[in-house]
């Protein structure tokens, strides 16, 4: 039969064994955390990366578009004058021959 100190003698060993094992798996998950971290922390400066070039192309995106805008809106000025001109003259022209025509 064990004693009380066979029994205490056990649980020391036990312990022991116990707290080895605990400090390396502890030790293995930190070194494991400290790798993650690092590469989640790559992954978010390449996404701000991606997001600054994004930034960018919307940028000149947007400077295009307001140029576009501006020559669209400076051509189709030119041709509603053109045509307002056109139609004055051919409304004059009208008006001549309803006045030759007496109608």
């Amino acid at each position: 039969m064990l004693t009380r100190d066979d029994l205490n003698q056990f649980r020391k060993v036990i312990r022991e064994e116990i707290e080895n094992e605990t400090k390396v798996l502890k030790d293995e998950l930190g070194s494991d955390i400290t790798m993650a971290r690092m590469r989640l922390q790559a992954d978010i400066n390449e996404l701000k990366d991606r997001i600054k070039n994004l930034e960018i192309g919307m940028t000149n995106l947007e400077s295009k578009i307001t140029r576009m805008h501006k020559e669209l809106k400076s051509e189709i000025k030119l041709i509603v004058t053109v045509l307002d001109k056109e139609n004055l003259k051919t409304l004059k022209r009208v008006e001549k021959i309803e006045q030759n025509l007496s109608i």
